[in-house]
């Protein structure tokens, strides 16, 4: 601040005081005024007077964090700030500076105008009995005039009664610093005109305001004080970082331009909107639009979606032609504007996908709640919802939960809401649609890849809206207002605005609905429980959740709240490629693909219905799928006919739609067999798969236009003897049907001509005699779903292999864990067995954040080794000899014999096998091959006898003695294990010589009720279960 000599103005001289002008900034209380000079290429050098001689009390000012309460405001504080603001507020005034103190407070005299013949300010708040004069010395006061004008205003003021000096009691303002419920206020005065007074400018288009009483419903006398940010525009941004300003480029400029035309000027308010708890609207002056003014001078930009919240008449419009005005003259911010090149690019030309492409399909699938699938020409391509997000869990969730209860979490029925949104979008499955990429969000941290955000609309329905519109999305709100949005940015915004004040979906002030959803997946205990409910419902409807095969869904029936894998029942299916349990890639089958894109397309999250005929061992339920089956061509079989006299009729029902069932779909399309099995045979749906399937037969289809397929399927018919064959199934190493397999107690039972058929077995040379091999158990084997004793063994004459390997592995020091390597489920490895300290073989068969579990493929036992330990007892598997040579561990399971169901009695029965042969050198001879232990679904493994030599008469390796230990027979008389199920039609291709001795054996035990026979036969609850 300069004086009058070196101002632009000269005041006339007044004894030996020096005086100033300047533009009053803000009136900060009644004798406290800040004032500025004129600016000059940029915001000026501001100064804060005040009046000397009189003091008008504090005004109120707002909680801060040194005084979270605030200040209480003294009687007539505020009338006498508001008799300055209203006089002086913007004004050119002429003052002095009479003493300064040394904490730096300036006091002197204010006039109104350019020079002191103007009005004193102190003098008119003195007469109007708002200011009090201070007392002074009494020789100091008799020397100076403007005080004893200041005294005699006050004496008249006394007499009239005026302000301060009034009779009457004072009254000091209510103030509301902070509205408690921003959105019910909002609702309350939404775009009505509210009376306000600016009390601060934080940057070019964000003020602090009082509303003034007369705009408001509250009680008289009471203000609100508010943040409004101008709808429709950014400017600058100013930030604080350690208490210093930090403005971005010409964000100063536009801060002085807001404050030198709107700062504690009256102005007009329209609440418009709320964002982040501060309210959005237009700020209107007499003189104008201070945000049209901001754009036209290059101070600010338009916010594409913010513009749809400008309320007043033409005011958005006006904003785009300020801002192209700016931008042509390249004002401030567009000082570096570059016109972009708009061309018209149509969307088949561009090679992937970028932002403003278009896409054209029908969604095939709905993610939970915030993406959708479409199928175009081009292939299948997920889109996320712009500018939404899907409901979050709340935040009460117990932090100190178990990574395994938190791996067991499932989105979609657990977060409350995202059902009821994925429900929205399945709506929309099978519609056609258009898709507008808006931008492509980049891989983060919480994503596995980067996302494509699009607009997508199926019609006139935008389904980002119409989730919003419901409460059952959220609108993503930006930092940095140039961050790429949908293009509905504000029309999402108002329709969330409308489901809060409505309590819509996730706003409702009502519980969050709860969906308890019994997932019977893979749990038998479950699934037995709810498979009486399942069965005795002619038809159930539900929801096709997942899709693993054309044969194979998971199923939520909202009926009986659970979640099932179901299997086809009477259809066999190609096999689709897949690890297999030694971890070799199995391939694809011909026509699995198909036949599981055909089956996707058509049934992925569509609505079902399905009948349940029967439970497998492993809690999968075995029945059939109807759905409506939408556009068949005309050259394919009316799958909807059934045999018999009742066709003439169907024919004349030309408006009744009937459900498909997709078992025969499948087989009249060429992707799947009848499965011919008793149960099978019994179903009501049997004619109609066979006639489909003899259809598909004449017509070449899918499977059958393979030459070789139909051979073998002839020759598998022929036989109708595969014991692995099963329903629902891909392969032979799924589940059969119940009830193929059956206990016995004596050959007699099965009616076959023993003698005849026994001397073929022993006598016919074709029968390959039993190769005996001496072996050396190395442990037990229990993977989940087993009934058969399985072990691991050694092969003696590896013997040197597995020295050499061991040798090769501990001679020489291995790299420690890279840093790289990420051991996977499958892969091999090296690992340090924690009982001895030595490397071996293994391979990865569970892989989780905090440890692996390990298989050393030349023992065949397992050990858990933590993510601490990776890089001292975990190294990859080096190339070379050790890559190629293959395991020196087999699995095998004793023949003819099955572990009982009780846990307990199952672990006695290993206790006692591992008695029988641990540390010993025993003969085993493979029985047979590639059949299942009764009717588990495993992947069976070679079935054999073992054999323990006695000490007094050692053998070769090749051959037996009669008085060795059947270590079988020696389980089945003790009543350990039982004799398994067998199917008749396998038995006839298996040796039976065996088979005889242990059915007496375990005849014996029952007899003597030992161990599992204790309480009778158990065998039979079994069968029923």
């Amino acid at each position: 601040m300069s004086s009058l000599v070196n101002n632009r103005e000269e005041a006339r001289p007044v004894s030996t005081n020096t005086y100033f002008l300047g533009i009053v900034k803000q009136v900060l209380s009644g004798d406290t005024i800040m004032v500025r000079d004129r600016p000059i290429n940029g915001p000026p050098p501001e100064r804060t007077i005040i009046l000397s001689n009189i003091s008008c009390g504090r005004v109120a000012r707002k909680p801060s964090t040194g005084v979270p309460t605030g200040t209480s405001e003294d009687p007539f504080a505020w009338e006498a700030r508001e008799f300055v603001r209203t006089l002086l507020i913007g004004k050119e005034v002429c003052y002095s500076i009479e003493t300064e103190q040394p904490s730096g407070r300036k006091y002197g005299c204010v006039y109104v105008g350019k020079n002191i013949s103007g009005e004193n300010v102190a003098l008119s708040l003195v007469e109007q009995g708002l200011a009090e004069v201070r007392k002074l010395n009494p020789t100091v006061a008799a020397k100076n005039k403007v005080y004893q004008q200041l005294v005699t205003a006050q004496e008249q003021a006394k007499s009239l009664g005026k302000g301060r000096w009034s009779p009457n009691p004072p009254v000091t303002r209510e103030i509301l610093w902070s509205v408690e419920n921003i959105r019910s206020f909002f609702e309350s005065y939404k775009n009505r005109p509210l009376k306000a007074v600016v009390e601060n400018v934080r940057d070019g288009c964000s003020v602090q305001v009082f509303i003034l009483p007369e705009s408001l419903n509250e009680r008289p006398n009471t203000f609100v004080y508010l943040t409004v940010t101008m709808s429709g525009i950014k400017c600058p941004s100013i930030r604080y970082e350690d208490g210093k300003i930090v403005p971005d480029a010409w964000g100063l400029d536009a801060l002085f331009f807001t404050e030198s035309r709107l700062l504690q000027r009256d102005v007009t308010i329209l609440l418009e909107s709320v964002f982040n708890q501060t309210f959005v609207g237009s700020i209107l002056h007499p003189n104008g639009n201070i945000a049209e003014l901001l754009l036209r001078h290059g101070l600010a930009h338009c916010i594409d979606w913010n513009l749809n919240l400008v309320s007043v008449p033409g005011a958005a419009e006006a904003y785009k032609i300020a801002e192209r005005f700016a931008k042509e003259k390249r004002l401030r911010v567009f000082e570096n504007y570059q016109p972009t090149q708009t061309a018209e690019v149509h969307s088949d030309s561009l090679p992937t996908v970028v932002p403003g492409k278009i896409f054209s399909g029908v969604i095939c699938e709905v993610g939970n709640g915030d993406n959708v699938s479409i199928k175009c020409s081009d292939g299948v391509h997920k889109f996320f919802l712009s500018s939404i997000r899907a409901p979050r869990p709340q935040s009460n969730n117990k932090e100190d939960d178990s990574s395994a209860q938190r791996g067991r979490i499932r989105p979609l029925y657990d977060i409350p809401y995202v059902f009821e949104a994925r429900e929205v979008l399945r709506q929309f499955i099978g519609k056609q649609v258009t898709a507008h990429v808006d931008y492509i969000q980049p891989k983060t941290p919480n994503t596995v890849d980067e996302r494509v955000c699009a607009t997508v609309r199926a019609d006139d329905v935008n389904l980002a809206l119409a989730l919003v519109s419901k409460g059952l999305a959220s609108v993503v709100r930006y930092r940095n207002t140039n961050d790429s949005r949908s293009v509905f940015y504000g029309e999402l915004l108002a329709a969330e605005e409308n489901a809060q004040s409505k309590g819509l979906g996730m706003y409702s002030k009502q519980d969050a609905p709860i969906h308890r959803v019994a997932d019977l997946t893979g749990n038998v205990a479950k699934s037995r429980q709810f498979l009486s409910f399942l069965q005795r419902a002619e038809r159930l409807d539900g929801v096709v959740e997942f899709v693993f095969s054309a044969s194979r869904f998971r199923i939520y029936i909202p009926r009986e709240t659970c979640v099932i894998t179901l299997l086809l029942g009477g259809i066999q299916c190609p096999r689709r490629g897949r690890i297999g349990p030694d971890g070799v890639a199995l391939p694809d089958m011909p026509f699995s693909n198909e036949a599981y894109m055909f089956v996707k397309e058509l049934c992925m999250q569509r609505n079902v219905e399905i009948k349940v005929e029967a439970m497998d061992r492993v809690g999968n339920f075995v029945g059939y799928l109807y759905m409506d089956i939408p556009n068949l061509s005309s050259n394919e079989p009316d799958i909807n006919k059934s045999s018999g006299k009742k066709k003439k009729k169907k024919s004349t029902e030309t408006n009744v739609k009937q459900k498909t069932n997709l078992s025969v779909l499948l087989i009249s399309q060429g992707f799947g067999t009848v499965h011919r099995a008793p149960t099978t045979e019994r179903s009501p749906h049997y004619h109609d798969m066979l006639k489909a399937e003899e259809d598909a037969k004449i017509n070449r289809c899918g499977l059958w236009s393979s030459d070789q397929f139909v051979k073998e399927w002839e020759a598998e018919v022929q036989n109708n003897s595969d014991p692995t064959v099963s329903s629902g199934a891909e392969d032979g190493s799924l589940v059969p049907l119940a009830g193929l397999s059956e206990y016995l107690d004596d050959l007699s039972e099965l009616q076959i001509d023993e003698d005849g058929d026994l001397k073929t077995v022993i006598n016919d040379e074709n029968i390959k005699q039993l190769s005996w091999k001496p072996v050396q158990i190395t442990g037990i084997s229990r993977p989940s779903g087993s009934q058969g004793l399985r072990f691991f063994a050694q092969h003696l004459s590896d013997a040197c292999t597995l020295v050499k390997i061991s040798q090769m592995l501990n001679s020489q020091s291995f790299p420690s864990f890279p840093s790289e390597y990420c051991p996977k489920k499958g892969s091999l490895c090296i690992a340090c067995f924690s009982l001895d300290n030595c490397w071996y073989r293994a391979r990865v068969i569970r892989s989780s954040p905090k440890s692996v579990t390990v298989q050393f493929i030349d023992f065949g036992n397992e050990e858990v080794i933590d993510a601490a330990e990776y890089s001292s007892r975990l190294s990859p598997l080096p190339p070379g000899s050790l890559m190629q040579l293959p395991p020196q561990v087999k699995e095998y399971r004793l023949a003819f014999v099955q572990l009982p169901p009780d846990t307990s009695d199952r672990m006695f029965a290993e206790r006692a096998f591992c008695d029988l042969v641990e540390n010993k050198e025993l003969r085993l001879a493979v029985v047979y091959e590639s059949v299942p232990c009764g009717n588990e679904s495993l992947k069976p493994v070679p079935a054999v006898t073992l054999v323990l030599p006695v000490a007094d008469h050692k053998t070769s390796g090749s051959s037996v003695c009669p008085n060795d230990i059947d270590i079988s027979e020696s389980l089945l008389s003790n009543g350990l294990v039982c004799v398994e199920p067998i199917q008749p039609q396998l038995l006839k291709r298996l040796p039976r010589n065996l088979l005889h001795k242990y059915l007496d054996a375990q005849a014996l035990a029952k007899k003597e009720r030992k161990n599992i026979w204790r309480y009778g036969d158990f065998r039979t609850d079994v069968e029923q279960l």
